[in-house]
């Protein structure tokens, strides 16, 4: 079969799990089965309310009518249209859904004519396709006014949301999409991702970096983005409570860097090494002693699984999402309490039993290479013919 991997390319661009994701099924959809797959990418802005209008619109515009299968995982990719569409989920556009700010309200209640038939039409719902032309339509007009409150175009805001949800439900209604995979249980879990009482199987993806190895460890290391929900600044925090000289490295950029650095201050422990080709990023984890990292709410967590692929113990967290999916406490890791003390209590448990921190990674190893595209392709596929 001829498929079409469809994912938004990020505006400005930045390369994160998701492209390590579509990277790696791309390569093993054309190298390892009998399949053809092209990757389709669309640059996708969402820096306001009209950007994420206007990023829905492209997609579902998009023809992919040439492909036998497609394969959608992220807004607003899922908005093309197809008879043998699958979504492999790896999250709609949280900050509209469960990362939405608790207690703000869920409908635009602002006394605008225009915006009150709006969203008139937006709950009365419906996940007929034809009722796209009369929503973007609506959404133009509205756009061409000056009397509607600027704060109705809020990102976040509650028109948003109910524009985003009229969307989705139409992308991935009834009808839509020929079957749904979840990248984890995590994601499958969440209220509002799916219909309310539906199974949905979970593949957890492989790692597609290449080079990954292990080696001995001389010190605590993480890698992420630099941003509130990777929660760096816990990591920091943590190592006032581990009184070894162990260094802690982390890698990555992102826009909470000078203010990590500034919170890392005297510690010469710590130091901020910045963005790693994929080769050093390699010799990294192999350098390290153990992995930390400590998401809120991950919906995987790739570098869990590099570090397990690395041959290292990852310490996480029991409100981190995914990687708890991938970690077993005591045996390839360690899972704590979200807080400082607990963390560095942790770090103090690996370092004074080296022998047992080697064992966690030699089993975490052994696992993580049991995560394979074969069983994600088999999930994905199933039931597809053509």
């Amino acid at each position: 079969m001829d498929i079409a991997l469809v994912a938004p390319s990020p505006v400005p661009l930045a390369i994160g799990g998701a492209e390590n994701l579509w990277w790696g099924l791309l390569e093993y959809l054309n190298r390892h089965t009998e399949h053809h797959a092209d990757l389709i990418k669309l640059p996708t802005p969402e820096r306001n309310f009209w950007e994420i209008v206007d990023s829905y619109r492209r997609w579902s515009e998009l023809d992919v009518s040439g492909y036998d299968v497609v394969i959608s995982g992220k807004y607003p990719s899922w908005m093309v249209e197809h008879p043998r569409h699958v979504v492999y989920l790896l999250h709609p556009l949280r900050g509209l859904y469960d990362t939405y700010p608790a207690g703000w309200p869920l409908r635009c209640e602002l006394p605008n004519p225009a915006l009150h038939e709006l969203v008139e039409f937006l709950e009365r719902g419906g996940k007929d396709r034809a009722l796209l032309a009369e929503c973007f339509e609506r959404l133009d007009a509205l756009r061409a006014r000056d009397d509607v409150p600027a704060e109705a175009f809020a990102l976040p805001g509650p028109l948003i949301r109910q524009v985003v949800h009229f969307l989705d439900g139409i992308g991935r209604g009834e009808g839509a999409i020929a079957s749904s995979v979840a990248l984890s249980s995590t994601v499958a879990g969440r209220a509002d991702y799916f219909p309310a009482g539906e199974s949905v199987p979970v593949a957890h993806a492989p790692s597609w970096r290449h080079g990954l190895h292990g080696g001995r460890g001389s010190y605590l290391f993480t890698v992420s983005r630099l941003d509130a929900p990777k929660r760096i600044d816990l990591l920091i925090r943590a190592m006032e409570h581990v009184h070894r000289p162990v260094p802690l490295r982390i890698a990555g950029t992102g826009p909470q860097e000078g203010a990590l650095r500034e919170l890392a201050g005297a510690d010469s422990r710590i130091t901020l090494t910045g963005f790693l080709s994929d080769a050093d990023l390699a010799d990294a984890y192999a350098g390290s002693l153990a992995v930390l990292f400590a998401p809120y709410q991950e919906d995987y967590g790739y570098i869990t699984l590099e570090a397990m692929l690395s041959g290292k113990p990852v310490i996480t967290t029991t409100d981190a999402g995914g990687p708890v999916e991938l970690i077993e406490d005591g045996v390839s890791g360690l899972i704590v309490e979200p807080d400082p003390a607990a963390i560095g209590a942790a770090i103090e448990r690996l370092l004074s039993h080296g022998r047992g921190a080697r064992r966690m990674g030699k089993v975490g190893l052994e696992r993580a290479r049991r995560v394979n595209w074969d069983e994600v392709v088999s999930k994905l596929l199933d039931g597809i013919s053509v």
